[in-house]
């Protein structure tokens, strides 16, 4: 392992199932994933939920997530 980590920003939805009237009904939204990668395999992820019209909270959480990923991904590795 040569310890290599990148971070990756990927933009999704998700589907969450809820219960309905009649049984369950699937809900989608859309989100960012805050992928962590080391030696080119996944190791951690962080959804971001964003609303259709993202809002100052919604850019604050992404900016939070992504900052964290960078300072991960610049720190010394166990290798």
């Amino acid at each position: 392992m040569t310890g290599e980590r990148q971070v990756r920003l990927r933009l999704g939805t998700r589907a969450v199932s809820v219960p309905a009237e009649h049984g369950r009904e699937v809900l989608e939204y859309p989100g960012v994933t805050v992928l962590r990668v080391e030696d080119g395999e996944p190791v951690e992820h962080t959804w971001v939920p964003i609303g259709t019209c993202p809002s100052y909270a919604d850019d604050e959480a992404l900016i939070a997530a992504w900052h964290a990923a960078l300072r991960w991904s610049r720190a010394p590795t166990d290798a």
